[in-house]
């Protein structure tokens, strides 16, 4: 097994339903080749540095996986045929693919992305909180001026 790292550009003009559609559609593909996907990124909508097939922009898709060469070159055969797709690159990383690292790895970077989504999650109900409580009429506070 090999490591690799594909990025495509899907059409800029699909919804985004039919965008997430297509990536798992080719996600299912390099699963089903028996692949390892370590990393899907999303970089989104971006402008492109020159025309290609008519389009300025494209959404961004980034795979850093492991996989043999029959997988791949399925994926690449579908990239090819599926009009969505208007570029992709594959790029072989290293020979090796230490499976066992990556999925420790892969563990590890969904705990810590779990972990920032709690706390974030944690910081947004503070605010609320705060903002709840500074809202609250003026009557309810104690006057210190009465005597």
């Amino acid at each position: 097994m090999r490591h690799y790292e594909t990025i495509f550009i899907v059409h800029p003009e699909l919804s985004e339903e039919d965008t997430a559609a297509a990536v798992d559609k080719f996600r299912g593909i390099l699963e089903d080749g028996g692949g390892f996907l370590v990393k899907e990124d999303h970089w989104g909508r971006r402008r492109l540095a020159y025309t290609v097939k008519k389009q300025n922009k494209g959404y961004f898709v980034l795979f850093e996986y492991g996989a043999e060469g029959p997988a791949v070159t399925e994926m690449e055969r579908n990239f090819k045929i599926d009009e969505q797709v208007i570029r992709y690159l594959t790029v072989k990383l290293d020979d090796s693919f230490d499976l066992e690292a990556m999925s420790q790895a892969k563990a590890e970077a969904e705990a810590a992305k779990a972990a920032k989504a709690a706390e974030l999650a944690e910081a947004a109900e503070a605010r609320e909180a705060a903002k709840e409580e500074d809202d609250k009429p003026a009557d309810d506070k104690p006057d210190s001026d009465e005597s």
